[in-house]
């Protein structure tokens, strides 16, 4: 009896997944991707890294980066590298050699792709997790927003792509610097026009540079700092731009089968059906690009700008998105209590720390405030007077620069603490006239009344029209100006400057009393300098 050996076979299908899984492996480890890593570390931290930490600790703010002059930096070396690995072939005339190995040329050039890709994107998401990681330890409220990773993901996957066709297609030692110019071409016409659209010119949002702007997710910092705060950031604009590059991205992947310069005649590996079943599945992936792309590019041309929200598009809206997101005031304070939104608590020590001894120098007097409230946007203040409640909001920005663009860090120095002071004497004095929005403007007397008040707490004249303008430095007539401004002619800086001290150098209780008498008389803007004490 003869013995016979059997073997067990092994699938063909799984042989093949081996080896390209083998092969992929291989040239991950061996890309030359890698050796650009150590410049796009030093291009994040100079870039992205430095700007997230300038940035207030919330998330929407900090996200911002990630999708801003970092993808930009991001993509141009992507496409370069690219287009660097994809001409190797051509470049070292490896072509007849290489017709004869036993996989298919656009197999080969497809795990090239893969694996650069693979670094690239590595590299952002590592990126990515260091803003996010940071801004966790930092951020008091809310989560890490997801959809400006997955545009960022899909922006550099797609310059990959487009660098690596350009490479394959037109080999050669120049092909790398002149792709990665050109990309950097696009991104700065999507940056010049992103910059140049005017959200409150609905006429221009559905114009191609419009368009542009929202399809280049290169935006930049938001306009409000509470954006995603009070209201969620509908993704739609992110859905349009992940749908633009997208496309992008199977276009050039499907040029790369479809084209003769990625295959070369007579390579082993594949049958003619399965070459013929590629062109077909390359074919389609080429028309979903150009589709998913031009109907990226039609539904940004319909969007619009909201000011809560911000740019939202009609067919990808979600309506749930425009329901505040419910929050818990963060409160501090016993005699004056100030509240804020917790997406700022880090804020609340520095605020509270300059409201108090600026409540305290007005408390009990007719129309004092009680508590200070963040309130949600750009919305005027309350009108002192008509309640007991101080109203702030995130986007009042001062001559002392007590604007909440500032880090908390910034927000414990004396020049922002000074700013908070100014606007609630200020707001105080006047009544319902906000700081640098156009109207009536101070009066010469509320002027005089709020400096001598800031005075008796330590802070310094705050920015009003006659102490900036020129000629009226030394004690000139502001006479010239003060009917563009609002102010009361024949006032000089000098005579302002003179009636405030004469109000701080009485006695606490002769001013309070005086206060008391004339406050809404003042407020009404018939005092005059001579009628202060």
């Amino acid at each position: 009896m003869t013995a016979v050996a059997l073997t067990q076979r092994t699938p063909r299908f799984r042989t093949v997944r081996f080896r390209t899984v083998r092969a992929l492996r291989l040239e991950i480890k061996h890309s030359a991707a890698v050796w650009v890593l150590p410049v796009l570390a030093a291009l994040f931290y100079v870039n992205a890294y430095r700007t997230a930490a300038g940035y207030p600790p919330t998330w929407t703010l900090r996200a911002s980066v990630i999708t801003g002059s970092n993808l930009v930096f991001f993509s141009v070396m992507a496409a370069g590298i690219a287009a660097w690995v994809a001409s190797r072939e051509g470049r070292r005339k490896t072509g007849d050699l290489l017709a004869t190995t036993a996989r298919g040329a656009w197999a080969r050039q497809t795990t090239v792709l893969a694996a650069t890709a693979f670094w690239m994107v590595l590299a952002y998401l590592a990126g990515v997790a260091v803003i996010y990681l940071q801004t966790a330890r930092q951020a008091t409220w809310g989560g890490p927003p997801l959809w400006p990773v997955a545009v960022g993901v899909v922006g550099v996957a797609a310059s990959c792509a487009v660098g690596f066709t350009c490479g394959t297609l037109f080999p050669g030692r120049f092909t790398a610097p002149i792709v990665a110019v050109a990309v950097f071409a696009a991104w700065f016409v999507a940056v010049n026009a992103a910059n140049s659209v005017n959200p409150n010119n609905v006429n221009n949002l559905g114009s191609l540079k419009g368009t542009s702007a929202l399809l280049g997710p290169v935006l930049g910092r938001p306009e409000f700092i509470d954006v995603g705060v009070y209201y969620h950031v509908p993704p739609d604009v992110s859905i349009a731009q992940v749908m633009f590059m997208g496309g992008m991205l199977l276009v050039m992947g499907g040029l790369l089968a479809l084209l003769p310069a990625a295959r070369v005649p007579g390579v082993r590996g594949l049958s003619f059906a399965g070459r013929r079943w590629l062109t077909v599945v390359a074919a389609t992936g080429v028309a979903c690009g150009v589709a998913a792309s031009a109907t990226a590019f039609s539904l940004a041309g319909t969007a619009r700008y909201s000011f809560a929200t911000g740019w939202e598009i009609p067919a990808l809206h979600d309506a749930a998105d425009d329901q505040p997101v419910p929050y818990t005031l963060d409160c501090t304070g016993s005699t004056f209590t100030v509240c804020i939104h917790p997406a700022f608590a880090p804020y609340l020590g520095a605020l509270s720390a300059a409201l108090q001894p600026a409540a305290a120098e007005i408390a009990g007097l007719p129309g004092a405030p009680v508590r200070a409230e963040m309130t949600m946007g750009v919305a005027p203040s309350a009108a002192a007077g008509t309640t007991s409640v101080y109203d702030y909001s995130t986007e009042q920005e001062g001559s002392g620069g007590e604007s909440f663009w500032a880090t908390p860090a910034i927000a414990r120095t004396a020049d922002w603490e000074q700013g908070v002071q100014e606007d609630f004497i200020t707001w105080f004095v006047s009544g319902p006239v906000e700081p640098n929005e156009p109207g009536p403007g101070y009066t010469t007397a509320q002027e005089a009344v709020a400096i001598a008040l800031l005075a008796k707490i330590g802070a310094p004249v705050p920015y009003y029209p006659q102490f900036t303008q020129p000629g009226t430095q030394s004690g000139g007539s502001a006479s010239s100006t003060a009917g563009a401004l609002g102010t009361q002619a024949g006032a000089s800086a000098a005579q302002i400057t003179a009636a405030a001290r004469g109000f701080e150098s009485l006695s606490s209780a002769a001013r309070r009393a005086w206060l008391a008498a004339n406050l809404a008389v003042l407020r009404s803007g018939t005092i005059t300098l001579a009628q202060i004490p």
